[in-house]
């Protein structure tokens, strides 16, 4: 007889094979990513109905098969229901969990990346919070994770701490008298060179414990997508529905 485990996890994505079965990409804490087909899930009145949405966060219970497991059992402890009410927050949860799916090592857990998740999926509930914030706080942060970390506390090419220039192929902050020497760096006012590493540099549950204003949120997003573009080498498609949105 096969002995369950039980993973603690967030369904990254579910995808319908078959004709009432479902496959799930999940996030857990102890196996890093992992593959699990979840049997009758999409039966009118099966268990694995509703525990088998993308977003949901709980302990499942698996059986593990050869290059797969077996949904046997879950008990969701959040499912994040704001977040699924608003087509813009679906697209940008979406988004965060295609991301992970690209990026995580199947078999290798990271309490820190699922951390991250959670917290950002949190935040996108909060309506004071701007979707487009949330997404910057979540990429920069999990570059870092990830080993791919801006640098951000002194400068990259002489460390000194009194940096204000972003400069990609030294993949971080420069001061002011190494970016002249140099073409193609961005300027940043102190309060964006601020915000980039408090991102980076916060605890993780009060990484979503600020705002900034709309003039430090477009250099945050010119920093961003430039830095996020160069390390993670995707298009995604719930990227591509957003910018249809606005």
């Amino acid at each position: 007889m096969q002995e369950k485990l039980e993973l603690s996890g967030i369904v990254l994505s579910s995808t319908a094979i078959g004709e009432y079965d479902k496959r799930l990409v999940l996030l857990t804490k102890e196996r890093g990513k992992i593959t699990a087909f979840a049997r009758g899930a999409r039966k009118p009145g099966s268990p694995f109905l509703g525990a088998s949405e993308p977003f949901n966060f709980g302990t499942f219970s698996l059986l593990e098969g050869y290059d797969a497991y077996r949904l046997a059992g879950a008990q969701i402890r959040e499912y994040f229901s704001d977040v699924k009410q608003d087509i813009e927050g679906i697209c940008y949860a979406t988004y965060f969990c295609d991301v992970l799916e690209y990026l995580c090592v199947e078999g290798i857990g990271d309490t820190g990346i699922l951390n991250l998740l959670y917290l950002t999926l949190k935040a996108l509930a909060r309506p004071e919070l701007p979707d487009r914030l949330v997404r910057r706080i979540f990429e920069l942060r999990l570059l870092a994770l990830d080993g791919e970390g801006m640098e951000a506390f002194a400068c990259a090419q002489c460390r000194d701490e009194a940096v204000s220039v972003f400069y990609l192929p030294k993949n971080g902050l420069l001061c002011r008298k190494c970016a002249e020497k140099l073409k193609d760096g961005y300027p940043l006012s102190e309060s964006a060179v601020y915000t980039i590493q408090y991102i980076l540099g916060s605890p993780l549950e009060k990484l979503f414990a600020f705002q900034v204003g709309d003039s430090v949120l477009v250099e945050l997003e010119a920093v961003t997508d430039r830095y996020f573009a160069e390390h993670v080498q995707k298009k995604f498609n719930s990227l591509q529905i957003l910018a249809s949105l606005s």
